[in-house]
């Protein structure tokens, strides 16, 4: 398998959190790109041109992280990342991966030169953030996709967004995401 990555991205993260948990990493041939420079090997890859991008064994391409996370899940060892309530995991997992979109979105928007970002924009994803905080909560049992996807954006946050100084409002995660940060795939896939 060769898996195209940036480093920085919560979205490749979240995918090698996973295949670190489910023991593929030495399976796994990483590849770290730059998107934003359009490299040749990956747009070979994907034509989609984002990271993560994983080419599988038998040279099947999947793109998105929870599509790339669930397949891991599939083919790996170890305790499973979609388990039980698949419908609560999925949903966990979805809700975590808005608040990795709406942060991401601000980061790329102030990338632009100041006179041509949309504050309006801006503002709309700190508005998604602020919503989506009080309602993610880790699955209290184990480390599932839902716990990798919320791990992965509040360590997103951390990373790139301090300013917003969610940690002081929500406690709770913020201890969480203090435990989980220890763990060896969290470790591992650190920027």
């Amino acid at each position: 398998m060769k898996l195209y990555y940036n480093p920085p991205s919560p979205y490749a993260r979240k995918v090698l959190v996973a295949a670190h948990e489910k023991h593929l990493v030495e399976r796994i041939e990483l590849l770290p790109v730059d998107p934003w420079k359009d490299p040749p090997a990956l747009l070979a890859a994907t034509p989609v041109g984002k990271v993560p991008a994983l080419v599988t064994g038998d040279g099947t391409l999947l793109v998105e992280s929870t599509t790339i996370a669930e397949y891991l899940d599939q083919v790996g060892e170890g305790p499973r990342l979609i388990a039980g309530d698949r419908t609560g995991v999925m949903a966990r997992t979805a809700l975590a991966q808005g608040l990795i979109d709406a942060s991401f979105g601000i980061v790329i928007e102030r990338r632009r030169p100041q006179e041509r970002q949309w504050d309006a924009w801006i503002d709309r994803q700190h508005r998604t953030v602020e919503r989506i905080l009080p309602r993610l909560a880790p699955s209290g049992n184990g480390f599932d996709l839902g716990d990798i996807s919320l791990a992965c954006g509040l360590a997103y946050l951390d990373f790139r967004l301090p300013e917003l100084a969610w940690r002081g409002v929500h406690s709770a995660l913020a201890d969480w995401l203090d435990r989980v940060s220890h763990r060896p795939s969290m470790r591992a896939t650190k920027v």
